[in-house]
């Protein structure tokens, strides 16, 4: 039996859709320069693939490669290997991109020595800084046999960040990381910014040309007084090989500075170091994890429900009363991929999540506790507990979560504080039982004085009045 041509196509859209382990989507772009050869790169394709994505392959001057088409976005992530590439097509220049980005579009750069000067500027929107083409990144005691120091060798163990959102402990603790004729970067103050991977302690920055010991000799008596020409501009943790940024809205962009770490060549490799060991790199494991983060597989959080009530209740109030207790919940999931390779959900459990109560300023600020009781279907349960302030005005319940390696948490609730009405006050104030007993003691004693008075003063009105009868 033939299945109909119309409903083919949902049907497949549907398993693809099943099958993406992306909390976003499984749409790619690759924008490929004409210098790149897309079969150096077929392994790390195939590992895009193998987890549910769908690669669509354009060069930088295609004119039908737009990223967003009325409002929505087109691809769910970008791939960019066109570091040398001077002009683009208007729907994958830079203003594009950064609109893209914008609306939600998780990039991933792949540079190299070759950067021109239009992307260089370009990244100074990111806060990237990056070395002059003529330097490279140079170790001398860590590099693979047979090969030059500019093909730098990095513990993972050392180099990487540790973060296991990231890249996980198991790459942290693999071979070790070739970083090939690559570029090296500088980042600044901007506080989304994360290094992902930077040199070691061994390596510098300097220039091409590696001298041997005499030639060192013979270039610093030519030199003369210019001893700045071969110092290292850059070295240790300082130079930046990898890194990541995350903005307030959840895209995700990364920065490689060396493509050539990404190609088969060194795609599980065994390489021999200068000491005649040999190890498997780790630069397969490195960018999956990295590219698993950039197209949010793994770091992803979101808010599944969040509610607030009085004491005694269970639906949320627009007008809370001053001293009022309040319990505010919130459920918060975290985003995993199942052993079929499918998207999931499940239980997000941390220790330092809080609530602030604000209005311009906290008025409170409690920590949520995780409530183990509460039966969620996926996620986890958090709740607090605080009393409402003697305050009134327009309140707003403030969650604000922000962790390298984790999307950003942000859930403003606003509710009102109000002050009693009249038949809400108390009857009777415990502190002012000393007036409460002086009014009721002084007006005892007036009414006794009063009937003392009254009773006396008859009587010898009485007796008068009888006198005068007689």
């Amino acid at each position: 039996m033939r299945v109909p041509s119309l409903l083919l196509g949902p049907l497949l859209a549907l398993i693809g859709l099943v099958q993406a382990r992306s909390s976003t989507g499984d749409r790619v772009l690759v924008v490929l320069e004409t210098s790149v050869k897309k079969d150096d790169y077929s392994k790390f394709w195939k590992s895009l693939q193998d987890r549910g994505f769908e690669l669509t392959f354009k060069e930088p001057k295609d004119k039908d490669a737009d990223l967003v088409t009325f409002g929505e976005l087109k691809y769910d992530h970008l791939v960019m290997f066109a570091p040398g590439t001077k002009s683009f097509s208007p729907s994958l220049s830079p203003k594009s991109i950064l609109h893209a980005q914008f609306a939600g579009l998780n990039t991933l750069y792949f540079l190299s020595p070759d950067l021109t000067e239009n992307n260089k500027e370009f990244f100074r929107e990111y806060d990237i800084e990056f070395i002059d083409s003529s330097n490279t990144l140079i170790d001398t005691f860590s590099y693979p046999a047979d090969y030059t120091p500019s093909d730098v060798l990095l513990s993972p163990s050392s180099s990487l960040i540790g973060n296991g959102e990231i890249v996980s402990p198991s790459t942290t603790s693999g071979g070790p990381i070739i970083y090939p004729s690559g570029t090296v970067f500088t980042t600044g103050e901007n506080p989304y910014l994360i290094d992902v991977l930077h040199a070691s302690k061994t390596s510098y920055i300097g220039q091409n040309k590696i001298l041997s010991s005499d030639e060192a000799e013979v270039e610093k008596s030519v030199s003369g007084n210019n001893r700045n020409s071969r110092e290292p501009i850059l070295n240790g943790k300082k130079a930046s090989l990898v890194s990541a940024l995350q903005t307030r809205d959840n895209a995700r962009v990364g920065f490689v500075g060396s493509s050539e770490m990404v190609k088969d060549t060194w795609w599980n490799k065994e390489v021999k170091t200068t000491d005649g060991k040999s190890h498997t790199t780790g630069n397969a494991e490195f960018i999956s994890d990295f590219s698993k983060w950039i197209f949010q597989e793994t770091g992803v959080v979101k808010i599944v429900d969040s509610t607030h009530h009085r004491k005694g209740e269970s639906e949320p109030r627009e007008l809370y009363t001053k001293k009022d207790e309040i319990t505010f919940s919130l459920t918060l999931a975290k985003h995993y991929t199942t052993s079929n390779g499918t998207s999931a959900w499940g239980p997000f459990e941390v220790e330092d999540l809080q609530l602030d109560f604000t209005m311009l300023d906290p008025h409170v600020r409690t920590a949520l506790i995780q409530d183990k009781s509460a039966a969620v279907a996926q996620g986890t349960n958090y709740k607090a507990k605080f009393i409402a302030p003697d305050r009134h005005g327009v309140f707003k319940f403030v969650v604000e979560y922000w962790r390298p390696g984790w999307s950003y948490i942000r859930l403003s609730t606003t509710a009102s504080v109000v002050p009693l009405r009249h038949d809400e006050y108390p009857r009777f104030i415990v502190g002012a039982w000393p007036y409460y007993v002086g009014a009721c003691s002084t007006s005892v004693t007036f009414l006794i004085f009063c009937a003392l008075w009254v009773s006396l003063g008859e009587g010898d009105r009485d007796r008068k009045g009888k006198k005068k009868a007689e």
